[in-house]
């Protein structure tokens, strides 16, 4: 007979599952259009390319941030590559996707998924912007461009995932004031501390004494 500990684990599970795909499905719509659109701005006008790749970053990174669980990234990540196939990119776009979401899990995966805090993503964040733009470089062969469109391809595209690091951060946020994330996450199902009992005032007699 299944414990009641076995069925809220798989009650976790089983929201874990449905949160990332539920996030994952709507970066999935959100990254279709934005397909369309960056697959002719690549070719034509990188500089406006650069200024999209925050959107690929909002969805991982609001499910780490809501979840705060090993594999919320690849996983909504790998929900959103699907959806967003129906695209030019085509299946490409899954392998993508799934590289977006490994890069943003390894500086988790440092700490072993134990801290959580806003400048861990967006350390993560800035190192696989680093990355990107540097590949986006030697694609674009940036290096024949004038300086400032150089400038303005490595500003926009860090700039633009830090940017969409902070939405995926404020994001969670208010999901997790409107009680989303609540019993999800490791770090929100510790039990409450006691509350200290006020001292009373000198010569007053406590609710115990008077008793």
């Amino acid at each position: 007979m299944p414990t009641s500990t076995s069925r809220t684990s798989r009650s976790l599970t089983t929201r874990y599952l449905m949160t990332c795909a539920a996030i994952g499905a709507a970066t999935g719509v959100l990254l279709v259009p934005a397909n369309f659109v960056s697959a002719a701005l690549a070719s034509t006008v990188p500089v406006l390319y650069s200024a999209m790749v925050g959107l690929w970053i909002i969805g991982p990174v609001l499910a780490l941030a809501l979840v705060r669980r090993p594999g919320a990234a690849v996983l909504t990540m790998l929900v959103a590559g699907v959806i967003s196939s129906a695209s030019p990119l085509g299946a490409s776009s899954i392998l993508t996707c799934l590289m977006i979401g490994a890069a943003l899990e390894l500086v988790f995966l440092v700490t072993l998924y134990r801290v959580w805090s806003p400048w861990l993503f967006c350390t993560g964040t800035f190192v696989f912007a680093a990355l990107y733009t540097w590949s986006a470089f030697v694609a674009f062969d940036a290096a024949a461009m004038a300086t400032v469109v150089q400038v303005l391809i490595v500003v926009l595209m860090m700039g633009s995932a830090l940017a969409g690091a902070w939405l995926g951060l404020l994001l969670a946020r208010r999901l997790e004031k409107a009680g989303v994330a609540r019993g999800l996450a490791p770090a929100r199902t510790r039990t409450a501390a006691p509350v200290e009992t006020a001292a009373a005032p000198s010569g007053t007699a406590t609710a115990a004494e008077s008793a």
